[in-house]
């Protein structure tokens, strides 16, 4: 795979529209032919060519229609272009073709590339639906709670927090999260802040051990 990849950054820069075309059909038929269609797309996403990106990616798409890393690569190559009707519209349309075991991390991912390319309060709409949704689903609200602490919104962060720890999770997943509130904490509040975790911490601790 990797020579393969080599030999079609070399063609694109060194070669012709023919033999690129022809590196790449040799390539598809010797190699991982997704991979190889997403890393032709993102050569020429890199390379500012974005029509060439976009009939890449379309073709992909098309070819690998169930696949939700060619879908996500996809949206999110349009938002990189600031076109989120675009990336919208492709959203939609990879719910239609995904298995619904798929759907979760599509939109997860869409989120996340709002938060980082496009719009954090469109991301926070994405990432609050799919917590109404499934809303035990401890791994969702850490990356929601990454993207707010990423982007500086420490206090939208604990927000976060404060009604994860509210939730009817197992003892050992509250715990997990605790631990990372903390440490969260260590880095991005003080003293009191801290503090006030730890205080909450032990309050939950006290009402496990009353129900026992």
């Amino acid at each position: 795979m990797n020579v393969w990849v080599a030999l079609l950054n070399l063609e694109h820069k060194f070669g012709t529209k023919a033999s690129l075309g022809e590196c790449v059909k040799k390539a598809t038929a010797a190699a991982h032919p997704k991979r190889i269609h997403l890393h032709l797309a993102k050569i020429y996403e890199d390379a500012e060519e974005t029509a060439e990106a976009a009939e890449t990616y379309a073709t992909a798409a098309k070819r690998f229609k169930t696949s939700k890393k060619v879908w996500s690569a996809y949206i999110r190559f349009e938002l990189r272009g600031g076109d989120d009707a675009a990336a919208r519209q492709l959203l939609q349309r990879s719910l239609q073709s995904l298995a619904k075991h798929k759907h979760v991390f599509v939109i997860s991912k869409f989120a996340q590339d709002e938060f980082a390319l496009g719009s954090m309060e469109r991301g926070r709409t994405v990432f609050e639906g799919l917590l109404d949704s499934y809303p035990k689903r401890v791994d969702l609200w850490n990356v929601y709670i990454d993207k707010e602490s990423k982007a500086g919104e420490f206090d939208s962060a604990r927000a976060l927090f404060s009604r994860l720890v509210t939730l009817k999770l197992s003892s050992k997943a509250i715990k997990g999260v605790f631990k990372k509130w903390l440490a969260f904490e260590s880095v991005n509040g003080d003293a009191e802040t801290t503090q006030q975790v730890k205080e909450k911490a032990k309050a939950y601790v006290q009402r496990l051990l009353e129900t026992q």
